[in-house]
């Protein structure tokens, strides 16, 4: 994905004031007061005026190392989007049945999502408006999509889920755990670790093959993690 964030870094640019907010590399300092702001603002209620005031730079100095709001964050989601991904790589590598892996799928998707600063609702009327710039994300999400699907297929092939079509359950897996981060950020937050848990005891259920219960695929998953 070519962004701001995949270029050599820059350095040297002058502070407003010479002021430094934690000494982290400016670019990595940038992402992290966007990330905090666009989720607080929104992308569309976040201006590069007030990036720049919240990290202690000149405007002109944040365009030195971002040229637009877009690929700042542009920047932040091809970081983020990489999340999902290796955790599913990393369940499947865990081994276990099917079922199983899908459960500890959604009970870590759902905890990263709730933590992310961005709206992922958001990110996609951003992302689908400006395909190029998002296009590491479009490719990370469809190799998401693959691997999900293939670990459906197995679990409907070995008897342990239902019959169903492996792609749209892997949809609708992917949409359950996004939709959890924007209830979850409401006036009434349950402890994270119990919500991710109910997600995913909703998910698997729907997709368990008569006479597989949903407690055992409970009980081996958790250990886990």
């Amino acid at each position: 994905m070519a962004t701001g964030a995949d270029e050599p870094r820059r350095v040297g640019r002058p502070r407003a004031g010479g002021r430094a907010r934690s000494g982290l590399d400016p670019v990595e300092e940038i992402l992290q007061v966007a990330g905090e702001l666009f989720g607080e603002h929104g992308v569309a209620g976040t201006s590069m005026t007030r990036i720049a005031q919240a990290a202690g730079l000149r405007q002109s100095s944040l365009y030195y190392y971002f040229s637009s709001k877009e690929e700042l964050l542009a920047a932040l989601v091809a970081r983020a989007s990489v999340v999902p991904l290796e955790l599913l790589r990393r369940v499947m590598a865990d081994g276990g049945s099917p079922a199983t892996q899908l459960y500890r799928f959604v009970r870590g998707d759902v905890t990263a999502l709730t933590r992310l600063p961005l709206d992922i609702n958001e990110v996609h009327r951003l992302a689908r408006h400006d395909a190029e710039r998002f296009a590491g994300y479009w490719r990370d999400r469809e190799a998401l999509v693959r691997l999900l699907s293939g670990l459906v297929r197995t679990g409907v092939e070995e008897g342990e889920l239902r019959e169903v079509d492996p792609r749209r359950a892997a949809l609708t897996v992917m949409a359950t755990d996004e939709g959890s981060q924007n209830w979850y950020r409401g006036r009434t937050r349950p402890p994270l670790d119990v919500v991710a848990c109910e997600v995913a005891d909703v998910a698997v259920a729907g997709l368990l093959a008569e006479g597989t219960p949903l407690e055992a695929i409970r009980a081996k998953a958790l250990p886990f993690d």
